[in-house]
This record gives structure tokens, C-alpha cells and sequence, in this order.
């Protein structure tokens, strides 16, 4: 993929509707002290905000389709199949999204990212 067919990636990303990610849609920033000034306007730039929108997360210049939703049980968590883009390569990975009290948790493999709401 070029990054002159990123955009229309992101326009096909953003008019599906297979996972439906409704409960965790909302715009993040990293929970971490070096992250406070990033920009909760900007999505997916850099130093921008990270976000959900129905079944898409976007990440820092990324976009996820997040398709086969399943509910993790005892947990506010949804573990989900990513089919990703990031300016020139796709990639394939699971995510779960998992709310949290600051906002969001999201684990993908051994790492876990928490995700503060942004106002």
C-alpha cells in the first residue's frame, strides 16, 4: 500500500460497520506523565490523540478494522481480530479493548497500553 492510498483506506475503514466498538468510542491519549501534551484534536498524528469510532482504532499514524468481536468473560473486555494499516505496510494482530477507570486498556500480545479519556 502507498501512502497516496492511505487516505482512502482510512475513508473505507471508516464506513464499515462489522465490530461496532460502541461502548469504548471516544478519543484517547497515552496514561503516561510524557503524553500529557498530546493534542486530543489531532487523531492518529503524531503527538495527536488515539482513538475508537465504531469498529475502527486509530493508533499513531494506523488504523485498525476490528472485526469478530468476543466478549472476555468476568471483564469489560472484547477481544477483537485487527486488520491494520500504518502508511505502507498491513499487518494482522489481536486486540482486546478493555474499559478501565482512567479510560481504556489496549493489550495486544504481552503488551499492555493504558489509554486515558481525553476531556
Amino acid at each position: 500500500m502507498t501512502i497516496r492510498r492511505f487516505p482512502a483506506f482510512l475513508i473505507a475503514l471508516a464506513a464499515a460497520t462489522s465490530a461496532a466498538a460502541g461502548p469504548f468510542d471516544r478519543v484517547y491519549r497515552p496514561d503516561a506523565p510524557e503524553a500529557e501534551s498530546w493534542d486530543c484534536q489531532s487523531v492518529g498524528s503524531d503527538g495527536g490523540a488515539l482513538a475508537v469510532r465504531e469498529d475502527v482504532f486509530y493508533g499513531v499514524q494506523s488504523a485498525c478494522l476490528l472485526t469478530n468481536p468476543v466478549a472476555v468473560n468476568g471483564t469489560s473486555g472484547v477481544l477483537y481480530e485487527a486488520q491494520c494499516n500504518a502508511e505502507v505496510m498491513s499487518y494482522s494482530k489481536r486486540m482486546m479493548l478493555m474499559l478501565v477507570p482512567k479510560g481504556l486498556a489496549a493489550i495486544e500480545d504481552d503488551n499492555g497500553n493504558p489509554l486515558r479519556r481525553c476531556p
